[in-house]
């Protein structure tokens, strides 16, 4: 899956790659691991999702919750970006939904 968006509170474009695409490499992406899955991620990104695993380690499923443990499966990764950091422009391999959304 590779996401591209826009964060306004850090100002600034983003863009994440995961699975296949990761391999594929990301010029300039930083990885990120948590529970043996590793992404890439652009510079400020990745720092924000390492801040947010180690300091707030839960992801929203849609507007409205529930919250769920964060982790970098694509499917939790996507809902993360587009309820927590916001500005998900694309979505190129986007997973299903979550298994535990609800509606």
């Amino acid at each position: 899956m590779i996401v591209t968006g826009y964060d306004d509170r850090q100002g600034c474009g983003y863009v994440l790659s995961t699975g296949p695409d990761a391999a594929e490499g990301l010029p300039g992406g930083k990885p990120v691991s948590h529970n043996g899955v590793s992404v890439l991620a652009t510079p400020e990104l990745a720092a924000l999702l390492k801040d947010a695993l180690a300091h707030r380690p839960t992801a929203l499923l849609s507007w409205s919750g529930p919250r769920v443990p964060l982790t970098l499966d694509d499917t939790t990764l996507l809902a993360w970006l587009r309820y927590d950091v916001g500005g998900v422009l694309t979505v190129r391999g986007t997973p299903g939904p979550h298994p535990r959304a609800s509606g």
